[in-house]
């Protein structure tokens, strides 16, 4: 799904990494549309082995993060335009953006199984049958913060980590870290 150009080692203009981003989540949206939306129940809750995530809960998973990310974002795309934060020419990552998004890149040459903290664990947990649907509606809100970001500055404003909120990503080395994150449990529930 996702091409070289997505990885955040080089800089790269604003407008170039939030088209990128967005062709990414749509073809993440299209296949979990087709693939996924229309499964029987028994197949959304198979395991693989009894230590792996089902497809249900790798959606939990990912929703789980959305719930936390999305309104951040929102606030930060919000306070960037009151503060008149207009699109930098050039987005730059961090260190801790680059680490992070290397952390979560399925294509990532290092990539090892990773641990998940128990709030974004659902692994033998109960989960919502409609999983599938929440994750297509907090997809479409993803898709449309990425098309309001391209009217602000992705270098300033900030979003402090879910595990770690001392820590914090700009904008987008966020927004680049979610879509991977997204890519890499669509991918792992395709495995199922």
């Amino acid at each position: 799904m996702r091409s070289d150009l997505g990885r955040l080692n080089i800089q790269m203009t604003q407008e170039i990494l939030l088209t990128h981003l967005e062709t990414e989540l749509r073809a993440v949206l299209e296949v979990v549309r087709t693939k996924f939306a229309t499964l029987p129940m028994d197949a959304l809750t198979r395991r693989n082995s009894p230590e792996s995530w089902n497809t249900l809960e790798c959606f939990a998973h990912l929703n789980a993060y959305s719930d936390y990310y999305l309104s951040h974002i929102e606030r930060c795309i919000h306070k960037a335009k009151a503060r008149r934060w207009g699109p930098a020419p050039e987005f730059k990552s961090t260190w801790f953006g680059r680490y992070s998004v290397n952390f979560v890149d399925p294509k990532h040459p290092k990539l090892r199984k990773r641990k998940t903290s128990k709030r974004f664990n659902f692994l033998n947990k109960p989960v919502a049958d409609d999983e599938v649907k929440r994750f297509i509606i907090n997809t479409e809100r993803l898709l449309r913060y990425l098309q309001m970001a391209h009217s602000v500055d992705l270098n300033k404003p900030s979003v402090p980590v879910a595990q770690f909120k001392l820590l914090k990503l700009n904008l987008g080395d966020l927004l680049n870290f979610l879509v991977l994150h997204t890519e890499r449990h669509v991918g792992q529930a395709i495995l199922n």
